[in-house]
């Protein structure tokens, strides 16, 4: 098995073989383990981790922890299975394959242990697993000139690949196909990250360069062609309009049913939302019988013109919908909203600005919604805002199937 790259550069620490057994699961789904002085040992692996596992690994001791490499497991979990992708154990992609039935049950493990020791005071935490057929719609891809693939855990080598079990049929086929056009040079073939990115039109794949992501090509008979009308997407009674290289959601559909059930379940509604971060209106048109008036404000050009596309088609009147390419820490005001509005924040991965924050202490909204990706951040945002907003509901959504990633969602009121 693959023991992965250290930067030396930045850790001239020596590596030492250890060997012991998995206590739990820490978040982000490393295994942890003991020194025989009682220091904690934090493991990474390319496949799942058991607790009760016994492991070899390779590690580096730091003044008051280790941090290590698995390269063998002495023994295995009887919960454990094969892993249904061929480059599992070499990409960094998809680190809980081996779990099987059993993944659920490992996610719930990791973000106990992140709320128990980041949010003492959390009220129960709702957990939704992903349904076992839950694919994603959006995938990267890197591309190095030569090859095309995922970069390896821990480094950027690259573990070329032909398909992703996990990714929808027409996003996993168009890979190849991808390929052979950058190999022979049909598109440009620079160093880059690509997307592939499906919509809900029968075999509808945009593939977009990171380096020209206004740009998209589509794959017909005759090859891939530039193209960059907007995907469209259906959920329940609503379409959507995304433009290829803007953010969405990787599992939409999973994503919008788990939402919604969340939100509602919540009864979050009122008189404007305040969609912060909204991207091209996912949640807005979701919550949008909800309100009375909705305000979003996103940063990214193309994706608020699909916004005011997509809010149109919810909200007839213009005087009741309002879209704001912007920056949030600059479009924010102070004192924001009244009692019966609700501010709805989705940042990106590394949470709330400072200056975000600050204002939004000064909020007169009577309700806000923080949704994240990495839960550490949204952990340091909910402590941030603690001075003036409580913590009522917490959810956690498996929107990023055999990750350890997770989505979180939080409900506060004004104190």
């Amino acid at each position: 098995m693959p023991q992965g790259k250290y930067n030396r550069r930045q850790s001239p620490l020596p590596e030492e073989d250890w060997r012991g057994v998995i206590e739990r699961l820490a978040w982000g789904g490393k295994g942890l383990g003991r020194l025989d002085d009682g220091r904690v040992v934090l493991l990474e692996s390319p496949l799942a981790l058991f607790p009760g596992e016994e492991v070899r690994a390779k590690i580096q001791i730091k003044s008051r922890h280790a941090e290590g490499w698995v390269t063998e497991y002495i023994t295995r979990d009887p919960r454990r299975v094969p892993a249904a992708c061929p480059y599992a154990a070499e990409c960094g992609s998809c680190s809980l394959w081996e779990a099987g039935d059993a993944t659920a049950e490992l996610k719930l493990a990791m973000i106990q242990d992140l709320v128990h020791r980041q949010l003492r005071d959390a009220p129960e935490c709702q957990w939704l697993p992903a349904p076992p057929d839950t694919k994603r719609s959006r995938i990267q891809l890197h591309w190095d000139g030569r090859e095309l693939g995922f970069y390896a855990k821990r480094s950027q080598t690259l573990v070329p690949v032909i398909a992703c079990p996990l990714a929808e049929q027409p996003v996993s086929e168009a890979i190849e196909r991808l390929r052979h056009a950058l190999q022979h040079e049909l598109l440009p073939a620079s160093p880059d990250r690509w997307e592939l990115v499906a919509g809900k039109l029968p075999g509808d794949v945009a593939a977009v360069s990171q380096l020209d992501p206004h740009r998209a090509w589509r794959y017909a008979q005759q090859g891939w062609r530039a193209d960059a009308h907007p995907l469209v997407h259906r959920f329940g009674g609503f379409q959507l309009e995304q433009a290829p290289g803007s953010f969405f959601q990787a599992c939409p559909e999973w994503a919008w049913q788990s939402l919604s059930m969340v939100l509602g379940g919540w009864r979050v509604t009122g008189e404007t939302l305040y969609d912060l971060y909204g991207g091209c209106g996912f949640i807005s048109v979701m919550l949008s019988s909800a309100f009375d008036r909705l305000v979003l404000v996103e940063n990214n050009q193309i994706s608020t013109v699909a916004a005011q596309i997509n809010l149109a088609d919810v909200v007839a009147d213009q005087a009741n919908r309002e879209v704001h390419c912007a920056e949030v820490g600059e479009w924010l005001p102070p004192e924001l909203g009244t009692g019966a509005d609700v501010i709805l924040l989705d940042p990106p991965r590394a949470g709330l600005a400072k200056p975000v924050v600050e204002k939004l202490l000064t909020a007169q909204a009577g309700t806000l919604v923080l949704i994240g990706c990495d839960g550490m951040a949204f952990c340091r945002d909910i402590k941030a805002l603690a001075a003036n907003w409580r913590l009522e509901r917490l959810a956690a959504i498996d929107l990023f199937p055999n990750t350890p990633l997770v989505e979180f969602v939080g409900l506060l009121h004004q104190k």
